[in-house]
Parts: structure tokens; sequence; C-alpha cells
């Protein structure tokens, strides 16, 4: 009977060794299973090259992170700082207006040099009371006449009181002349206008006055075939007695922007 039992027991143990064997081995299998299925759609990340990173690329990628941590005001404040400094640069300097200091030497050379000449034997019945007439003449211009500088134009005024204009006995019209209609303008002779007895003449050129009356005067000559090929610009010639601070009036010439030949 005792041997009977002990041969039971033997085999029950042997069945329940063999199952629990079973168990940790379809385990083992199922987990050998899942870990290949998984593997199989896992990618696996490519090995890491050396990066060469562009320069310029981290320059602006700096300014536009720099661009975007700006305030939003700072566009706004640009915007209004353009505009005052454009409203600046149009701003252009307005020159007071100023009248040109008569000047009696042109007169007092002609009267002097007229009578010097009155003196000479058959001088004194030609060229001598030519001289003389034309310093009278001077004398009493130079007491009439005032060369005027506004904003915008040059004016022969007539009188003290600047408040009459006169009109032009060449070609007619107001004597009121545009900066910006002048081509050219000079005195003559050259190179006297820092001399101690000044120019005789000033000369201006401008394109004002209508295009029909340039051929009149003087005009005719200064605007022919060749002039225009000595470098001549065409327009209405004007010629006067420099009856006025020479040295003043250039300087206002080229204050006040008249365009003038090389």
């Amino acid at each position: 009977l005792l041997q009977k039992i002990y041969f039971i027991f033997l085999v029950c143990c042997c069945f329940s060794i063999m199952m629990v064997s079973s168990v940790y081995v379809t385990n083992l299998l199922l987990l050998l299973t899942f870990s290949t299925v998984t593997n199989a759609f896992t990618v696996v990340p490519p090995t890491q090259k050396n990066v060469v990173i562009n320069p310029s690329l981290v320059k602006k990628t700096a300014s536009s992170s720099s661009s975007l941590a700006s305030s939003p005001f700072d566009s706004v404040t640009n915007f209004f700082d353009n505009i005052f400094k454009e409203n600046e640069a149009e701003v252009k300097e307005v020159l007071p207006p100023v009248v040109i200091d008569p000047s009696f030497k042109l007169a007092g050379i002609f009267l002097v040099g007229g009578l010097a000449l009155d003196l000479i034997p058959y001088i004194q019945l030609t060229l001598g009371p030519f001289v003389t007439l034309l310093g009278v003449l001077f004398l009493v211009q130079t007491f009439r006449l005032r060369f005027f500088f506004d904003e915008n134009d040059f004016e022969l005024r007539v009188g003290d009181e600047l408040d009459q204009g006169g009109e032009n006995i060449v070609v007619g019209g107001e004597n009121r002349w545009a900066y910006d209609s002048f081509v050219n303008w000079k005195f003559f002779p050259e190179g006297w206008v820092d001399q101690p007895q000044g120019p005789i003449l000033a000369y201006f050129k401008e394109t004002q006055t209508p295009e029909d009356k340039w051929e009149e005067g003087p005009g005719k000559s200064a605007n022919s075939e060749e002039a225009m090929e000595r470098g001549a610009v065409p327009g209405q010639v004007h010629f006067f007695p420099v009856l006025c601070d020479a040295k003043q009036l250039e300087a206002e010439f080229i204050k006040r922007g008249c365009a003038k030949l090389e």
C-alpha cells in the first residue's frame, strides 16, 4: 500500500513539474515573438554626420530674432522719424530781400574822363561831350535805379521807395526775372569785379521772356549758330551799367542760385 501511495505521489509531482515548465516555456516563446515583431516596425535613426552651418543664415536668424524682440512701437517711431526727416530735407532756406547798394564809381569815372577829354582840342568837340553826357546819365540813374532781390525774383526798380518796377525798353514787360529762368550771367570786362574801379557792364541771359523776343536787340548775335557752337544757351540777353556794388551783386547772384556758364 505504501508503495502504491509513493508511486502516485511521484506521478503527481512529475505532472506538476511538467505543467509549470510548459507555462514558462510558453511565456518565453510569446516574449521572443513580440520583440521580433516590434523590431521589424522600428526605424533605426541614421548615424549623425558633421554638419556645416552657413554664417549668413546665422546672421539672418539673429537679425530676425532681434527684430522680433524689438518693441512694436519702434516701427511707429521710425515711421514718424522718416516723415520729419523728409520734411526737413524739403525745407528750403528763405533768404531775406536785399537791395544792392548804389555805387557812383562808374558815373565818376565817366565824368572825370569826359571833362579831361573836353580839354583836348578836336576831341572836345566829338568824344569829350559824349563821354561827359554818359557820365551825367550814369549819375542820374545811380540815384534813381535800385537792383532788388526778393525771395524768387531779381528786379530793377525805380526810386528809393522801390514801389515801381518800370518797363523794359527793349522787349517790354516788367523788369523782373525769376532766378530759375537764368541761364548765364557775367561782368565786363571780366575780372574787374575785384578791381578798385569795378566792371562797366553786367550781363545776364534768361528764358522767362517769350521766345519770339529773343532775337531782338543784342539777342540776335547771342543766339546765333556761332554762339551756340561756342557753348551758349538760348535766351533773352540783358545788359546794364554797373551802377551798384558789383561784389554784392555777384554774391547775390551766387547765393540765389542763378545759373552761370563756366
